[in-house]
């Protein structure tokens, strides 16, 4: 895990911004690059020797097609993690009166850097490890499916909303469901944004809760969704992933 006071601020955007100065220097302190590699994935020396066994394991139960599929990735351990907005503070607090999320954060992704940050108390539960892991993988899976795939999900995503299906596989998709669902029942105008912010959580946690597999607690309070609308959502999660691989593995062998 990460020690000091020091203070990582990112925007958690999909912006291709380059790094500030300021945030350069606090992600050398972080140390993502400089440690231990295991594929295409680089630790940060940082990482407790248990905590990089634990995460190893999940990452080792991937398929070898799926990993294919993701960048090189560089993964980081850290005391603290504080929404404010769509902004991040990492081993920092935001100053007195500005209002955070309330809600623990447990992991985050920043996609254009192509970093993961772990909070370290994720690393004392094994299966929320992995859940949580599998969530933020599948945020780089999400950047690669390409536009036809996100909308054939986007569009069984609707269909639900037209069948009032309730529930989801994860509560980062399901807090947005909620505000959708709110907002359509007041009639109100519903931001392309915040739909497409709902599917993106959505494929992740679906992709989560297929990863996961025989390790998935059967009783996760997370895990909303009907039966009948789990199964069609997880088919769709396997085809389209799978659709993705066998491109990847044409264009690797031409």
């Amino acid at each position: 895990m990460v020690k000091g006071d020091f203070a990582v601020h990112l925007r958690r955007s999909v912006s291709v911004k380059p790094l500030s100065s300021q945030t350069r220097m606090a992600m050398h302190l972080v140390r993502f690059g400089s440690g231990k590699r295991i594929g295409k994935f680089a630790f940060s020396p940082q990482f407790q020797r248990k905590e990089l066994r634990a995460l190893n394991y999940w990452i080792n139960r991937l398929e070898p097609s799926l990993l294919r599929i993701l960048p090189p990735l560089k993964m980081a351990s850290v005391d603290r993690l504080t929404a404010l907005g769509p902004e991040l503070f990492i081993n920092h607090i935001p100053q007195a009166g500005r209002k955070h999320f309330p809600g623990k954060i447990h992991a985050a992704s920043f996609i254009p850097q192509r970093y993961i940050v772990f909070h370290h108390d994720l690393f004392q539960r094994r299966i929320e490890l992995g859940r949580i892991a599998y969530h933020e993988l599948c945020h780089f899976l999400w950047l690669r499916l390409g536009n036809s795939r996100r909308e054939i999900f986007a569009e069984l995503l609707k269909k639900e909303f037209d069948e009032k299906v309730k529930g989801e596989l994860g509560y980062s998709s399901e807090w947005r469901k909620f505000e959708l669902q709110t907002a359509i029942a007041d009639r109100a105008n519903v931001l392309p944004r915040a739909w497409r912010d709902y599917v993106c959580e959505s494929f992740c946690d679906t992709g989560s809760f297929v990863l996961l597999d025989d390790e998935r607690r059967q009783r996760h309070s997370e895990f909303t969704l009907r039966k009948a609308a789990r199964e069609r959502r997880c088919r769709l999660w396997k085809n389209l992933v799978s659709e993705l691989s066998e491109r990847q593995s044409s264009k690797s062998a031409r």
